[in-house]
């Protein structure tokens, strides 16, 4: 069972009946599955709207419109004009539309897929973003169901992206980006839906969830971050919220990198190292 639209907040809902038409508009018949899922669709998302993140499945698409090179000076071709529309959109709705286009050929292996408009792209959270759609974690909009076109993720396939995501935040320490509030919340919060996966094998919470999960367990010397973190997401965040966020992030990061190589099984005796 999936989210009704109308547990969206009436602002997004709009945004994707839009997005909607204008797809519709321009693929007709090769659009075949569109859903929005990501954090809008769970009831705890920020207070300060956040990205709307949609997926769009899609079919008979050319080896032209698969070469981005090839069609992007080309305003006449179908994945300019959607990305034409998709800036349009975010222009009269005041937030960023991350639209996925995926081939439906492609959607029911194991292996991550090319987006569709431009195939050295490859969806990243496959594993992930899989597990959230088949517990229901998304609004239908359109055509198939992502049950009817994904296979659930291996054990395998989850911990490839929760280590893909661990090094998307390591790559964010290395360059300096805690001192950027945005990244070291999303780092202390993405890392605590890390830890929150890892230890309870399930891969579908909120990151507002994730990060009280981790209130929760984690020692208290992480407690000021993650409440910095809460006020950050939310944009209530003073200069000292970002201060402590820059201070703490690496050492968060680091800490979620050593609880990888255990993650199943658990060794006997095995306690976690979160302090």
């Amino acid at each position: 069972m999936s989210i009704p639209l109308d547990e969206l907040p009436p602002a997004a809902a709009e945004a994707a009946l839009r997005l909607r038409r204008e797809l519709t508009r321009i693929l007709g018949d090769d659009l075949v599955g569109l859903w929005v899922d990501g954090g809008t669709t769970f009831p705890d998302r920020p207070l300060v709207p956040g990205d709307l993140d949609v997926c769009a499945v899609v079919t008979n698409v050319t080896p032209e419109e698969r070469d981005s090179k090839r069609w992007h000076d080309d305003p006449e071709s179908r994945p300019a004009r959607l990305l034409a529309a998709q800036q349009m959109l975010e222009a009269e709705h005041g937030r960023h539309i991350d639209a996925v286009y995926l081939l439906l050929e492609e959607m029911g292996r194991h292996e991550r897929p090319g987006t569709a408009f431009d195939h050295t792209q490859r969806e990243n959270r496959w594993a992930i973003v899989r597990e959230h759609w088949l517990a229901g974690q998304y609004v239908h909009l359109l055509g198939h169901l992502p049950e009817d076109v994904v296979a659930p993720p291996r054990g395998e396939d989850t911990l490839r992206d929760l280590s893909r995501e661990i090094e998307h935040l390591e790559r964010h320490v290395y360059e300096g980006d805690a001192a950027d509030p945005y990244e070291a919340t999303f780092a202390m919060w993405n890392g605590s839906r890390v830890l929150h996966t890892l230890t309870t094998g399930n891969a579908v919470v909120s990151k507002r969830s994730a990060g009280d999960w981790a209130l929760d367990h984690l020692p208290e010397r992480w407690h000021p971050a993650l409440h910095a973190a809460g006020r950050s997401y939310d944009g209530v965040a003073a200069a000292e919220d970002d201060e402590i966020l820059r201070v703490t992030m690496p050492s968060f990061v680091a800490m979620i990198r050593e609880q990888l190589p255990y993650a199943t099984p658990r060794p006997p005796g095995y306690v976690p190292r979160w302090g």
